[in-house]
């Protein structure tokens, strides 16, 4: 942003503005939001990265790659790098946008994902613009150029960009992303989450965290593991459940709520289900052999 167009803003405009000549996949250059004066013009110029606008209200005209567009309220719209562009808003229903000004070796590409590739420079957006402003918003809570605020700002970048792709993201193209990886990949990522975190999740917080649907990630783990993502679950915590009446010297009660049941009753059942007898024959049972 040039001195002359810093001046022109009006008291609404709020800009967080760092070194342009960073070096690395993917820099924050700059970051804000702006109530725009109805007809104020910026431009014609030519910059030096890419301002990703994500449009809260109003309209406004844009000019450039010889296209004139007219960006409005559910839109977002992307100045590129090395080419010349104008914008002017609305004389009755001005911009309140907000941005995100980045560059680096990954910022092409990135904003090729999102769907800016040649010739486009506005793109519908299918995400609540508000997450985005929040987002701009939590940059401005940390505007102290150090190093922890750096990686701050460059990890709030990197959210405000997946969710730029997620905005614009086709049915088709999720189909496409779920497809990148083999649904084997998907099935070990599942059984990690579940070693990991299985004193506190169901199933539904694995579905949710491989993003299937429940009954197509049921089918595909049960065609792998030979039993359903419930079964395995509980077959883990009961397996963890042996491993410490063996080891420790902890209460039925304790261990049954280390692996995640509340009751230990519940627990002693499904235990006594599974392996024919009780926690505390099988913790007597180990203690002799």
């Amino acid at each position: 942003m040039k001195a002359e167009d810093t001046a022109k803003r009006t008291k609404p405009y709020h800009c967080l503005e760092y070194d342009h000549d960073q070096v690395g996949d993917i820099c924050l250059i700059a970051c804000g939001m702006e109530r725009c004066d109805p007809g104020i013009n910026y431009g014609p110029d030519i910059r030096d990265a890419y301002h990703l606008h994500v449009i809260l209200s109003g309209t406004g005209t844009l000019y450039t790659g010889g296209q004139i567009i007219h960006p409005h309220f559910g839109q977002m719209f992307l100045l590129k790098h090395n080419e010349a562009a104008q914008y002017i808003a609305d004389m009755s229903k001005p911009w309140h946008y907000c941005w995100v000004t980045y560059n680096g070796t990954e910022a092409k590409r990135l904003s090729e994902e999102i769907g800016f590739t040649d010739g486009i420079y506005c793109l519908d957006s299918g995400v609540e613009p508000k997450n985005f402003f929040d987002l701009v918003c939590r940059m401005h809570e940390k505007p102290e150029m150090n190093y922890i605020n750096d990686l701050r700002r460059r990890g709030i970048l990197l959210e405000f960009l997946a969710l730029a792709l997620e905005a614009t993201e086709t049915p088709t193209q999720k189909l496409e992303r779920r497809n990148e990886h083999s649904t084997d990949v998907y099935i070990d990522r599942a059984v990690d989450f579940i070693h990991y975190n299985y004193k506190t999740i169901n199933v539904s917080d694995i579905v949710k965290y491989v993003g299937f649907s429940r009954s197509y990630f049921a089918t595909i783990f049960k065609k792998k593991m030979g039993i359903s993502p419930q079964e395995y679950l509980v077959q883990y915590r009961l397996k963890q459940g042996c491993r410490l009446l063996v080891s420790t010297d902890l209460s039925i009660q304790d261990i049954a709520a280390q692996i995640g049941y509340d009751d230990p009753l519940n627990f002693s059942k499904m235990f006594k289900n599974t392996y024919g007898i009780s926690p505390t024959e099988y913790r007597i049972r180990g203690a002799v052999e």
